[in-house]
């Protein structure tokens, strides 16, 4: 039978654990960290890219004239009307992912429930945004 331990070591032990467990923490707040690093330079690379391939002529226009020209051409009101709808419709995609299926109850037998919609389907190319045909995208 071991010797039992006096609690100034099980004291020292249980520090020693902590330092462990405080350094692993500190690993891996790190190693998410760098991830995320990763992942937004992928993603300005790839936009950045995407610009250029599209804009070919933004490759020459120093720094400070092609933050001009995102803020005059971009980031003015139809950009930002076509954004905000962009986002909307991501939302709308998340959310529908995100939400379980749910299945409706039947309460009627299946032969008497009618087959026929009773109203058409909305078409995919026409959406009512509410701005009375001023579309920017």
């Amino acid at each position: 039978m071991p010797a039992r331990r006096t609690r100034k070591e099980r004291i020292s032990v249980k520090r020693e654990e902590l330092i462990q467990v405080q350094n692993e923490l500190k690993r891996l707040e790190n190693e998410e960290k760098e991830a995320e690093r990763k992942a937004r330079t992928k993603r300005f690379c790839k936009r950045a890219g995407f610009i250029e391939s599209i804009l070919p002529d933004t490759i020459t226009l120093s720094d400070d004239r092609f933050e001009r020209f995102v803020k005059n051409y971009v980031m003015n009101k139809y950009g930002i009307d076509a954004l905000n709808k962009l986002l909307k419709e991501q939302e709308k995609e998340d959310t529908a992912q995100t939400e379980p299926e749910t299945v409706p109850e039947l309460t009627k037998p299946a032969q008497t429930q009618s087959t026929v919609p009773t109203k058409a389907p909305p078409s995919p190319y026409i959406e009512d945004d509410g701005t009375d045909g001023e579309d920017y995208v």
